[in-house]
C-alpha cells in the first residue's frame, strides 16, 4: 500500500474519532466532498501536520466547497 493510501486511512480514522462519527459516515463525507482527492493532492504538506490541524483543514475545505457552491449540501 502506498504512503498516500496509508495516510488517507489515518486521516479517515482521526476524523472519525475526533468528530465522533461512524466509519460509514466518514466515508460518505469523504466521497461527497472528494476529500480523498484533496488529501492525496496535498499529502506532502498535510502529513507533517497534527491531527487537530488535519481535521480542521478538512472542515475548512468542506466549508469552502459549500460556500462557493462547488458542492450542494
Amino acid at each position: 500500500m502506498s504512503k498516500e493510501a496509508n495516510f488517507l486511512i489515518y486521516c479517515m480514522e482521526r476524523y472519525r474519532y475526533l468528530k465522533k462519527l461512524s466509519g460509514a459516515d466518514v466515508a460518505r463525507i469523504f466521497e461527497k466532498y472528494d476529500i480523498y482527492g484533496y488529501i492525496t493532492k496535498y499529502f506532502e504538506a498535510l502529513h507533517t501536520m497534527g491531527d487537530n490541524y488535519i481535521v480542521q483543514d478538512i472542515d475548512d475545505y468542506i466549508a469552502n466547497a459549500v460556500n462557493t457552491n462547488q458542492i450542494k449540501v
